[in-house]
């Protein structure tokens, strides 16, 4: 599936990072480094609750899926755009919600001081395997 435009995401639209929103969450892996354009994994709307047990259902089998507490970390669009950053829709077969958080400057973007601004846009909530609570 091909990447898409930023404008294809309403402002008011829910995001959640699996893992929460914390600098060490948010700062791109050698892999997400290699992507184009280069950014980390979110999907859009729904709840916290419903962002895990869509990690669940399509991963089953994964040991990190089976631990009892999990953190997701929620904003909005707007919020990540009004923090220097953009959100693309970037579906893919298990999760036609997925989308890529980037930075206009690509790698060189997500230094410290912006991902410490990104992080005062998400809300964490955390839980067991059977609710994630604010």
């Amino acid at each position: 599936m091909a990447i898409g435009r930023s404008e294809d995401i309403a402002p008011e639209t829910v995001v959640h990072r699996i893992g929460g929103g914390n600098v060490a969450n948010l700062r791109l892996s050698t892999l997400d480094e290699k992507l184009t354009p280069p950014g980390i994994s979110v999907l859009l709307g729904g709840t916290p609750q419903e962002a895990v047990t869509q990690m669940r259902q399509a991963f089953p089998r994964s040991r990190k899926w089976r631990r009892t507490a999990h953190t997701v970390g929620t904003t909005a669009a707007v919020a990540l755009r009004q923090a220097g950053f953009e959100i693309v829709p970037d579906p893919t077969t298990r999760f036609p919600n997925h989308a890529r958080l980037i930075h206009p400057d690509g790698v060189v973007g997500f230094t410290d001081a912006n991902l410490e601004r990104l992080t005062q846009t998400f809300r964490d909530t955390r839980g067991t395997n059977h609710e994630i609570v604010c």
